[in-house]
């Protein structure tokens, strides 16, 4: 149980600093008043997220948190005899937290980028977890 809990607190605070950098890279050019185009008028959210390069940074998000998942896996879930129920533990606990942190977290300065930003640490973070789960349990072990 206490191998769960670390595993958990470090994975969450490993994935929330990762974010954290990434969102900053992708928004360091940014003007937040740019950024209420996606309230304020009619625009194509597809062109804000070209306009910072969302997609690329959440892809190095994405690849940073599944090495750092295949990793954890093939060291600790297989040596240790983790099942299914701490897999789901490990791959929602961080997620649902993270994601109230980042919600939480200046939610009266630009609440929409702050929602964005939250889906896509949860969507993103569990994504690459259930990938190298799913490889590691059905592939390798």
């Amino acid at each position: 149980m206490g191998t769960m809990m670390l595993l958990i607190g470090g994975g969450l605070i490993f994935a929330l600093l990762t974010f954290w950098v990434c969102e900053e890279k992708s928004l360091k050019d940014a003007n937040f008043s740019d950024m209420k185009c996606m309230v304020t008028e009619e625009v194509e959210l597809s062109k804000c997220f070209e306009q910072f390069n969302t997609v690329r940074y959440m892809a190095i998000y994405f690849i940073i948190i599944l090495i750092a998942d295949l990793i954890i896996a093939n060291m600790i879930f297989i040596p240790q005899g983790f099942g299914l129920t701490e897999t789901m533990v490990f791959t929602f606990v961080p997620s649902i937290l993270g994601s109230g942190v980042i919600l939480l977290v200046k939610w009266t300065y630009q609440p929409m980028v702050k929602l964005i930003s939250s889906f896509l640490f949860g969507s993103v973070f569990m994504a690459a977890a259930i990938i190298a789960f799913s490889f590691t349990f059905f592939v390798i072990a």
